[in-house]
């Protein structure tokens, strides 16, 4: 079973060039653009890792 990963980044160079490293890697990621997205993400999907952004509100 692969971990999940959740990205929240609203830079989508960014946010892509992460998504698709760490999918090669077999990691099951899903993507946010904002933080609001993010936590409707994190509650419905339960990742095993969030990757944030700092700088989002």
């Amino acid at each position: 079973m692969a971990h999940k990963i959740l990205i929240v980044e609203d830079n989508e160079m960014n946010r892509d060039m992460l998504s698709r490293r760490l999918t090669r890697k077999g990691y099951e990621v899903t993507i946010a653009e904002d933080g609001a997205i993010g936590l409707d993400r994190m509650r419905s999907d339960r990742p095993d890792l969030v990757l944030m952004d700092m700088g989002l509100p």
